[in-house]
C-alpha cells in the first residue's frame, strides 16, 4: 500500500505539487472523548461514545456530530467542555483533520439525544434534538442544557409536575456558524409545556436541494409550533404525528403548514437510539420512513406501531407515503421465519441520478431465506446477522441486494451500525466486521477476536464489489465504523468508535493510535480514507514571528526547542512529500520535541496555538 498521506497545503506554495495515486489509501485519524460510559467492554448506541454523523461543505470542511462521556474529555488530545455525565460534541476540521473549532452540547445527566447533522454551504448548520432540562433553581450543582458555551436553556424554577415553564421544552432545532461553531439560533418546537407533558419525538431531519428541512415530529397535549399544532387533551400519554417542513430563508427556518400523520401506535422507539431515519424525495413529493419496533435487543418484545389503521408485524420496516396527503404509497417488512427479532435498516439514502433508494442494515439469518417484501435474500450458509446493501426503484421494487459473499469463521458477527453514503458511481458501505468475505476479500480473525472497522465499496449500478479495506485492532476488542461521508474530491470521511489500539498494521501508513484517557470504554475516531490530497487551498496561516514563535536549532539533530508567546496547543510534523509522520500534544510555551527517530531531510513542523496556526520548514540532519 502505498504511504503517501494528509497533504499539507502551506501558504506561499512552500511544498512541491503532491501526487496521488487513483488508489485509497488512509490520510489520518484522530480520537475523542472522556473516560466514563457503558460498563460493557462491548457497545450500546446510547451509552457509549461514538461518532453519530458526519457532514461535508463546498469548501471541504468536514463537520462531526459525537457523544461524549465525563472526565477528561478531550479532542485529539485538547481538552473539550463538560457539563453533565454525558454531553454531545459538536466540532469541524479542515480537508487535512486540523481542528476548526469545537462546541459542546449537554447539561446535568445524560439526556441529550440527537443523531443527524446538515449544512447549508451558507454559513449554517443544522441539528435537530430532544434534550431534557434537569436543572432545578433548588439545586445550586444544577447545569441547564447548553447549546454552546454561552447560551443556556432557563432553569427550572418549581418542584412539580404540573407547573408551565420554558425549561420544560425539550424540542429544538439549532443552528450553528459553520465558521466558528457558535450558536446562531435556537427555535423550541413545543409551546407552553408541563413536565408531565414535555415528552416529544423529535430528532429525524432531512435537508433538500432547497436548505428546507423536513421531519416527522410527535407531541402530547397542548398548542405547539409557533400555535400551528394543537394537540388534544386526551394526549397525555400518546403524540400525534405531524410531518413539518422548515421553508429556508437565508438561513432561517420557518415551518409551513404541517400535515397530520395517520400514525398510531409508538413512533418513538429506535428514535433515542438513532434507529430511525427519514428521507424526502422532492421530485416526487415522496417521504421515505424507515425504522425499528422492537424494545432492546435480541427480543420479541415489539411497540405496537400503525400508518392508517395498518399494524406493522415485524421488526425493521420501510414506509413510502405521498407528501401532499400523507397516504400510503406502499411498505416492505423484514420476515426472518424466527422468533428472536434483531433486524434494523441503518441508512437510507437517495440515488443521485435518479429517483432510486438505497438502503443498509442487517437482519438475522435462520434456517429459511429471508425476505424482505417481495425480495427474497439468498440462503447463507450460517445462521447469524447478515449485513446487506440494498438498491431500490420509487416503487419499491429491488434491483439489487448485496451480502457477504460468505464467512471465515463459523459464525457471523451483529455488527451495531452499517451507514451507507454515494460516491460517483459506488456506495461505500461502513460498518464493523470480523469474518467477512466480499467477492475477493477475506477478513481473516483468530477464533475469539472482536470487530475491525470495515468499509465496503459497491458499484451504485448492481451491487459489485470494487474493493475492501479495514482498518486493524489489538485481539478481543471490538471497534467499528458507524458513520460516514464523502467530500468534494471523492474522498471518504469515516468515524466509529474504539476500545484501545487502532492501525495496528504497520503498512496502513497512519500511526497507531491508543486511546487517550483511561477507563477501557469506548472512543470515538475520525479518519480520512483518500484517493487524492486536500483541494481546499483557503486558510491562510500565520508566520511563526507573527505569532511569536521561535524554532531551534535549525537544521535539528536529536530535539528541536520551541518557544512561544502563548501557550501552544499541538504540533504535526510532515513530510517533504506531504505525509504526517509525527504528532502530539503541547501545553506550555518552552516546548521541546525529539526528531531522533526521524531519517534525514527536509520536514515541515506545523504548531497549533489558542490564537494562530504556524508552519515552518525545518532540517533533520
Amino acid at each position: 500500500m502505498i504511504q503517501s498521506k494528509s497533504k499539507l497545503w502551506i501558504l506561499f506554495l512552500m511544498l512541491p505539487v503532491l501526487s496521488f495515486s487513483q488508489n485509497y489509501q488512509w490520510q489520518w485519524a484522530k480520537q475523542a472523548g472522556g473516560q466514563t460510559g457503558s460498563n460493557s467492554a462491548f457497545f450500546d448506541y446510547l451509552y457509549d461514545e461514538s461518532i453519530r454523523d458526519i457532514a461535508v461543505d463546498n469548501n471541504n470542511n468536514t463537520y462531526y456530530l459525537a457523544s461524549t462521556w465525563a472526565q477528561g474529555q478531550n479532542l485529539n488530545g485538547v481538552p473539550v467542555t463538560s457539563y453533565g455525565l454525558r454531553d454531545l460534541l459538536l466540532f469541524s476540521t479542515d480537508c487535512q483533520g486540523n481542528i476548526r473549532w469545537s462546541r459542546t452540547i449537554g447539561g446535568s445527566g445524560y439526556n441529550e439525544f440527537a443523531w443527524n447533522i446538515e449544512v447549508d454551504n451558507n454559513g449554517g448548520l443544522y441539528i435537530m434534538g430532544y434534550f431534557i432540562n434537569q436543572a432545578n433553581a433548588s439545586d445550586p450543582n444544577a447545569v441547564p442544557i447548553h447549546f454552546d458555551d454561552t447560551h443556556s436553556m432557563p432553569l427550572i424554577t418549581a418542584s412539580d409536575q404540573n407547573t408551565i415553564e420554558a425549561g420544560n421544552k425539550t424540542s429544538h432545532l439549532l443552528k450553528f456558524n459553520t465558521s466558528d461553531g457558535k450558536l446562531a439560533w435556537s427555535k423550541p418546537l413545543q409551546g407552553d409545556v408541563t413536565i408531565a407533558l414535555r415528552q416529544t419525538v423529535t430528532q429525524m431531519m432531512y435537508m433538500d436541494s432547497s436548505k428546507n428541512i423536513h421531519a416527522i415530529l410527535g407531541f402530547k397535549a397542548g398548542t405547539h409550533l409557533n400555535g400551528q399544532i394543537t394537540v388534544p387533551a386526551s394526549y397525555t400519554t400518546s403524540y400525534q404525528y405531524y410531518l413539518v417542513k422548515f421553508n429556508y430563508d437565508n438561513g432561517n427556518m420557518t415551518p409551513a403548514t404541517p400535515l397530520l400523520l395517520p400514525i398510531t401506535g409508538d413512533l418513538s422507539v429506535g428514535i433515542a437510539d438513532g434507529k430511525v431515519n427519514l428521507l424526502y424525495d422532492e421530485g416526487l413529493n415522496r417521504y421515505y420512513l424507515a425504522g425499528k419496533r422492537m424494545y432492546g435487543d435480541y427480543t420479541n418484545v415489539l411497540a405496537d406501531f400503525s400508518y392508517n389503521n395498518i399494524p406493522f408485524t415485524k421488526d425493521a420496516y420501510l414506509l413510502a407515503f405521498n407528501g401532499a396527503t400523507g397516504a400510503e404509497l406502499w411498505r416492505k417488512e423484514f420476515n426472518t421465519g424466527v422468533t428472536i427479532l434483531d433486524d434494523e435498516i441503518h441508512s437510507l439514502i437517495k440515488d443521485t441520478g435518479s429517483s432510486d433508494i438505497y438502503i443498509s442494515g442487517r437482519y438475522f439469518a435462520g434456517d429459511t431465506a429471508a425476505s424482505f417484501g417481495e425480495y427474497t435474500f439468498p440462503l447463507p450458509n450460517y445462521q447469524e446477522q447478515v449485513p446487506f446493501v440494498m438498491r431500490l426503484t420509487a416503487d419499491g421494487v429491488v434491483k439489487w441486494a448485496k451480502i457477504p459473499d460468505g464467512i471465515t469463521s463459523f459464525t457471523g458477527y451483529r455488527f451495531m451500525k452499517g451507514m451507507i453514503a454515494l460516491n460517483g458511481n459506488e456506495v461505500g458501505f461502513a460498518k464493523g466486521s470480523w469474518n467477512d468475505v466480499w467477492g475477493n476479500y477475506s477478513m481473516v480473525r483468530p477464533n475469539g477476536d472482536l470487530s475491525d472497522p470495515l468499509l465496503v465499496r459497491l458499484n451504485k449500478d448492481n451491487g459489485a464489489v470494487i474493493g475492501v479495506e479495514e482498518i486493524r485492532s489489538n485481539f478481543e476488542i471490538q471497534d467499528e465504523f458507524t458513520a460516514i461521508a464523502v467530500d468534494k474530491d471523492g474522498n471518504y470521511l469515516l468515524g466509529g468508535y474504539f476500545h484501545d489500539q487502532l492501525f495496528t498494521d504497520s503498512n496502513d501508513g497512519v500511526d497507531m493510535m491508543a486511546v487517550n484517557v483511561t477507563g477501557g470504554k469506548s472512543q470515538s475516531f475520525f479518519t480520512k480514507y483518500a484517493k487524492s490530497a486536500c483541494s481546499q487551498m483557503s486558510v491562510v496561516e500565520t508566520s511563526a514571528s507573527q505569532a511569536g514563535i521561535q524554532l531551534y536549532p535549525n537544521p535539528v539533530q536529536d530535539v528541536l526547542y520551541i518557544k512561544s508567546k502563548e501557550p501552544l496547543v499541538s504540533y504535526e510534523i510532515y513530510g517533504a512529500t506531504g505525509q504526517s509522520v509525527k504528532q502530539g500534544v503541547l501545553n506550555t510555551v518552552q516546548e521541546q520535541v525529539t526528531l531522533s527517530s526521524l531519517p534525514t531531510g527536509v520536514y515541515y513542523i506545523k504548531l497549533t496555538t489558542k490564537s494562530a496556526t504556524v508552519t515552518e520548514k525545518i532540517i533533520k540532519k
